[in-house]
């Protein structure tokens, strides 16, 4: 099998984790619709996506599938058990966080060896994106105040007082 073909496999399943997990987590009375849950989902979504469409784009039918029942169902399974815990806001913050970093180790991972130019520019705009949201994450974790329209949608440096959390 192709090398790459596999880290993208690898890396769409990781993110696909991710966003079940997000998911999971934003239906739980502690973090019900919490935007850093939302921005989570929403980042490892692009990821998965940029991954599949690589992936459908190449020449060999048999490397073209896409997620396959298994993986779905595992990470939802996963994801359930994750959110049936119970934990208070800031633990379920510090569990997706912990799942945020691995796919960030992952996406560095497969962008460095990557050879495609579109895929890697894609990528490295995804990695951003969990940088800025790592690092907010591990503000809310540690309990510093961040302000809600930053949390939510990173505003510009002339707005806020956050300049290194914009995307």
């Amino acid at each position: 099998m192709d090398a790459e073909v596999e880290r993208l496999r690898r890396l769409r399943a990781g993110a696909l984790k991710v966003r079940a997990i997000a998911r999971a987590l934003g239906r739980t009375q502690a973090t019900h619709r919490d935007p850093l849950l939302s921005r989570g989902r929403c980042a490892a979504w692009r990821i998965a996506r940029a991954a599949t469409g690589r992936l459908r784009a190449h020449p060999y039918s048999r490397f073209q599938r896409d997620a396959g029942f298994c993986v779905i169902v595992t990470n939802g399974v996963v994801a359930a058990a994750i959110a049936l815990r119970g934990m208070r806001r800031r633990a379920a913050l510090a569990t997706f966080e912990a799942y945020l970093m691995q796919l960030e180790r992952e996406l560095a991972d497969v962008r460095a060896l990557t050879w495609a130019a579109d895929l890697s520019d894609a990528f490295g705009r995804s990695q951003q994106e969990l940088r800025a949201l790592l690092t907010l994450l591990d503000a809310q974790i540690r309990g510093e105040q961040v302000p809600p329209i930053v949390a939510a949608y990173g505003q510009s440096p002339a707005e806020t007082d956050w300049p290194y959390l914009v995307l």
